[in-house]
């Protein structure tokens, strides 16, 4: 269980049946002007859970403090529960090593589907890439493994 943003606690399992994606990132800077690809990588993620958010749970984890961090989602809205609090963010950077962004692909049994680190860095792209994982993750279905995809 973590704590978010809205006050609430959130599991990090996946729960109702539903698949789930756990969003690891960071600001590069933290204070405007942003990064292009830190806003591209947001507002793509953001387009996949307004997509598929009926039959996935979305959680971030920002590595920044959440007072850093804040500035930025001031501007740039993600509109799915954010972890916060210092033990959330240390565990987060060392589970992921300080990769931005790193996510992690679960379906609705609890199976590891896939996992991404790094930036695509168009919008379009990083949608192009995620769907078919996240749809996989959906239906429980395999999802295949490509040269081309950035895993650890």
């Amino acid at each position: 269980m973590v704590k978010t943003d809205r006050g609430d606690s959130i599991s990090t399992k996946p729960s109702h049946g539903k698949a789930m994606v756990l969003y690891f990132w960071y600001v590069t800077k933290p204070n405007p002007p942003f990064e292009q690809t830190d806003i591209e990588d947001m507002e793509a993620i953001n387009r996949l859970y307004h997509t598929f958010s009926e039959h996935v749970d979305f959680i971030g984890f920002p590595f920044n403090e959440f007072f850093t961090s804040k500035p930025y989602l001031s501007e740039h809205h993600l509109d799915f529960p954010q972890a916060q609090g210092k033990a959330a963010a240390e565990k987060g950077f060392r589970l992921t090593q300080g990769t931005n962004p790193f996510i992690i692909f679960i379906n609705t049994q609890g199976k590891v589907v896939k996992i991404f680190s790094g930036s695509y860095g168009r919008k379009i792209k990083i949608i192009d890439k995620y769907s078919p994982i996240i749809q996989a993750c959906i239906n429980n279905t395999a999802y295949p493994m490509f040269r081309h995809d950035l895993l650890i």
